[in-house]
């Protein structure tokens, strides 16, 4: 089976590095140096000539949606101009389908409820997978993925002297995944026969963003950044890290781990902190 990997951003690297590079192809807007790794420079956002490509094959899609227009055009360009069809598809959607839950925990059968712009586009995003692979009669894979970290992305770079965070007491649970687990569940959904529908990706360690925040710096040996109330929050932080305090649940992985088997190395995300140090 060969592999097809659209986007070459921190996700899609991570899985092209643990793939067999001779049955390998990455689509990206920018060439890497990824001996016998077959690359096709390709511009979404603008009009691309038809994509041929060995059979039989799966593909991975990792590439965000275009953040300036209200639908995926980036997604449906590619698999208009893509030959011939692949077999299965496994598109990576975020956790922030299913809005805000009050905390419960959730599985895949539960009903989306996008708030934010970015989230509804991936939702309108898998719809149309799920129509276009209906007909064509494709698998199709959905991984539910929380937020993901990892070494050259702990967001240390937003720890300044301005930089505060939600007492501990007022704050809500989180959800997140270490890169490898991450690039672990991506192969998996590429290679297991018996994979079929939706995912939820979490390392099931909720503990709060305040309290990752707090933990890195420990680790780093900073100061740990300035502690505020829920609501001076609201008056004070950006609209995009408003959204994002604004919703709270836990996700439900034990369809991940049943049918996957899914082994995660890092189900304590102190562990996951450490290891991306």
């Amino acid at each position: 089976m060969k592999f097809v990997i659209a986007g070459a951003g921190y996700t899609g690297l991570s899985v092209i590095k643990r793939l067999s590079k001779e049955n390998t192809t990455y689509i990206s807007r920018t060439k890497h140096d990824f001996p016998d790794c077959n690359c096709k420079i390709i511009d979404l956002d603008n009009e691309i000539n038809p994509i041929q490509l060995e059979t039989p094959y799966v593909l991975l899609y990792t590439i965000p949606p275009n953040p300036s227009m209200d639908i995926d055009i980036r997604l449906s360009s590619l698999l208009k101009n893509i030959s011939p069809s692949p077999k299965r598809i496994v598109y990576m959607s975020t956790s922030g389908v299913y809005g805000n839950q009050d905390g419960k925990l959730i599985n895949e059968l539960i009903k989306p409820n996008p708030k934010t712009n970015r989230a509804k586009k991936r939702l309108a995003a898998e719809q149309f997978l799920y129509h276009w692979c209906s007909i064509k009669n494709i698998e199709l894979i959905i991984l539910r993925v929380s937020g993901i970290y990892g070494p050259d992305r702990l967001g240390l770079d937003r720890i300044d002297k301005d930089f505060t965070i939600i007492n501990e007491h007022e704050t809500t649970s989180s959800n997140r995944i270490h890169i490898e687990d991450l690039t672990t569940c991506c192969i998996a959904a590429l290679e297991n026969i018996n994979a079929s529908g939706i995912y939820n990706i979490s390392d099931g360690d909720f503990r709060s963003n305040t309290w990752f925040i707090k933990k890195l710096c420990e680790l780093k040996n900073l100061p740990p950044p300035k502690e505020i109330k829920r609501e001076e929050a609201l008056s004070s932080w950006s609209k995009k890290r408003i959204s994002f305090l604004e919703e709270s649940r836990c996700l439900d992985t034990k369809k991940l781990h049943k049918e996957l088997k899914i082994k995660l190395l890092y189900g304590n995300a102190e562990k996951g902190i450490k290891a991306s140090i």
